[in-house]
């Protein structure tokens, strides 16, 4: 029997920050998420594909006790091992990434587990999925922050996505200050934002501008 009950849950809250150096000002990671966390942020991602793990491990670790000391939650982007070496809060699964199940077998019961959803066929499969404890529902627009994301889905995907779904949903893709309302206004609560928010040279700022437009 699964003890669902012992594992972590997605926080209630608007913005999913995902950190990545392609999208970032020159800052930093564990400087951005500082930033981040100051501005109320909580709910950060980390998602390097290309640094050395050693790097990866490092920065993880400093930006889950940041995160600890601001009661947010810390999510690993793809790499189950680095998630449980830094005590992250959660994974999250790409559709190539492990299965949700093998993934857990190595995270074990307690964290949180989220998956990307592109397409109206993942989001049926993965609620039929007792790892998952969110969605990652997109891209909803085009993004130039992944250049292997699927096509964009759309509002119908977010929409799907929000009337199916008995999870939270988290919109990914493209996302900005200049179309977040949108989202809301069809149901989104919780929005991931990359490039709009860390390569802003106000973070502070842009989360304010970000949460007025959302409501």
């Amino acid at each position: 029997m699964k003890a669902n009950h012992l594992r972590k849950s997605l926080p209630e809250t608007d913005i999913y920050a995902i950190l990545s150096s392609a999208h970032r000002l020159d800052r930093g990671n564990v400087e951005t998420a500082r930033l981040l966390l100051e501005a109320g942020v909580k709910i950060i991602q980390y998602r390097e594909k290309d640094f050395p793990l050693r790097r990866k491990y490092q920065e993880c670790v400093a930006i889950r006790n940041l995160c600890r000391e601001n009661d947010a939650c810390f999510i690993v982007n793809d790499d189950a091992g680095l998630a449980v070496a830094c005590d992250a809060d959660g994974l999250h699964l790409g559709q190539e990434d492990l299965p949700p199940r093998s993934a857990r077998k190595v995270i074990g019961e307690d964290m949180i587990l989220g998956l990307s959803v592109t397409t109206f066929e993942e989001i049926d499969q993965a609620l039929k999925n007792p790892e998952i404890e969110y969605l990652g529902v997109g891209p909803i627009f085009a993004t130039a922050t992944k250049p292997d994301a699927a096509n964009p889905g759309g509002l119908p995907l977010l929409e799907y996505a929000v009337a199916h779904s008995p999870l939270p949903v988290v919109a990914i893709g493209g996302i900005t200050r200049d179309n977040i309302g949108r989202l809301a206004e069809r149901g989104a609560k919780c929005f991931a934002v990359i490039s709009d928010l860390i390569g802003a040279s106000d973070i502070t700022q842009r989360v304010s501008d970000l949460r007025n437009a959302a409501r």
